[in-house]
């Protein structure tokens, strides 16, 4: 606003220079005067102009650098709010009541069926394989040790024997020795997964095993009555009866 005031002041002071001399001398220095004087005042007036026009792109310029700070901190704004909403929704989501499975949980023993589950890792697929099957004979094992275990003790023949911890070994020594012997094992369940661990590929092995209740009762019946120390006062159907009967469901 300053400047446009001084372009018009400039203009009258122009229009103002005298032009009253009288001789013809005076009347040549009058009008170089006069054009010297507005040459001055047109390139005054020039770099006013100029002035003022860089005072106009640097306002432009200043605007639009507070419009792009403006906007960055909008969208600075913007990106915190989401990160925040979505650090949010996973800590929720992770607080969550989550149900995990694993391959071949749902294969367990029942009355007629005993069933082991073996689970092994390696860096071979086969050996994974094959720890994941030794583990699933010795849960296999296992399961019929305690059930053994439970039907001596309360078998009235071997009820001063059967909580002997000598006479405990006895009996799962000849469950170990009949499952050994045993060879009808048939594989239910076998799954195999991976992923790395110290940068290197691993195997995990899933294996269920199965076999018949029947099957194992009369070897490990005949077994069990070979020593006078584990020798239960019960048939084998008896012995049957009461193997079932305290055989553990999962």
């Amino acid at each position: 606003m300053k400047k446009t005031i001084v372009l018009a002041l400039m203009a009258m002071a122009i229009v103002a220079v005298p032009a009253t001399a009288q001789t013809r001398k005076d009347k040549k220095a009058a009008e170089k005067a006069q054009w010297e004087q507005q040459q001055k005042f047109a390139a005054e007036e020039a770099a006013l102009r100029h002035q003022m026009k860089m005072d106009s792109l640097a306002n432009a310029q200043k605007v639009a650098e507070e419009q792009r700070k403006e906007a960055e901190r909008k969208a600075a704004a913007e990106k915190a709010a989401a990160d925040a909403q979505a650090k949010a929704e996973a800590e929720a989501l992770a607080a969550q009541e989550v149900e995990i499975s694993e391959p071949c949980e749902e294969y367990y023993s029942t009355k007629e069926l005993i069933r082991g589950r073996g689970v092994a890792e390696s860096p071979i697929q086969q050996v994974a394989m094959a720890q994941a099957r030794v583990l699933a004979v010795e849960e296999f094992a296992a399961q019929v040790q305690t059930t053994v275990q439970a039907v001596a003790t309360n078998n009235m023949a071997a009820l001063n024997g059967a909580n002997d911890m000598n006479v405990q070994v006895l009996f799962n020594d000849k469950v170990k020795t009949i499952v050994d012997q045993t060879t009808g094992f048939r594989i239910v369940c076998r799954k195999t997964t991976t992923f790395m661990k110290s940068g290197k590929k691993i195997y995990k092995h899933y294996m269920v095993v199965e076999l018949d209740m029947e099957t194992i009762m009369q070897p490990l019946y005949n077994e069990i009555q070979k020593d006078q120390a584990t020798k239960l006062e019960l048939s084998l159907e008896e012995f049957s009866e009461e193997f079932e009967k305290h055989f553990p469901i999962n």
